[in-house]
């Protein structure tokens, strides 16, 4: 009896250690990341909100080229394509289902700070993203009284002090081509365009 309570013991003291340095290691792994949906840099694991953060390396990787494809990646966000142009949201339930321009939508989209028309950019392509930032939830106290669904916050790529550029030619079926260009060109120290 007293040779199985030290084998118990062995094996609890073992277990401790081992799922201990599992913990620690597993810590060290996460990736910090930076958003900015409270209008300040903050690391997304000090904002007490359900938030979705994509960098430009999730963009490419979940191929994310426009509304639609960040609906398949983002939970609880539904986009409906109008007849013609534009298009109505939903998210986790709530939703704002008229389209057109005297429409005011509960979905704030965003693009550095400054609001779009949510309905219109469903048409537009991402292009050149650093980062995008999907809020769930009421934002209204900082992103105004509509954004009773939530923000979707995009953010583009900031100039660098290099000269440079690229083009990405894509071809698939039924003779679909795209084709995207960048040009980043440093004006001087403090100016620069992209």
């Amino acid at each position: 009896m007293e040779t199985i309570k030290k084998l118990f013991k062995q094996c609890f003291l073992a277990s401790i250690l081992i799922f201990g340095f599992l913990s620690v290691s597993a810590q060290q792994s996460i990736e910090e990341v930076v958003v900015t949906a409270t209008k300040q840099e903050t690391s997304i694991q000090d904002i007490p909100i359900s938030i979705e953060a994509f960098t430009s390396e999730d963009i490419d990787k979940n191929m994310i080229d426009d509304f639609s494809d960040l609906a398949e990646v983002v939970p609880g966000l539904i986009i409906d394509k109008a007849i013609g142009s534009g298009a109505s949201y939903s998210m986790r339930g709530v939703g704002s289902y008229g389209v057109g321009a005297a429409v005011v939508g509960s979905l704030v989209v965003s693009m550095n700070g400054h609001e779009y028309g949510s309905s219109s950019i469903a048409d537009t392509a991402f292009h050149d993203l650093e980062r995008i930032e999907v809020l769930k939830g009421p934002q209204g106290t900082l992103s105004g009284r509509n954004a009773v669904q939530g923000l979707v916050n995009m953010v583009t790529k900031r100039p660098t002090s290099e000269f440079e550029g690229s083009v990405d030619v894509s071809m698939g079926n039924f003779n679909s081509q795209r084709t995207s260009m960048i040009l980043n060109m440093p004006i001087s120290d403090r100016l620069g365009m992209r």
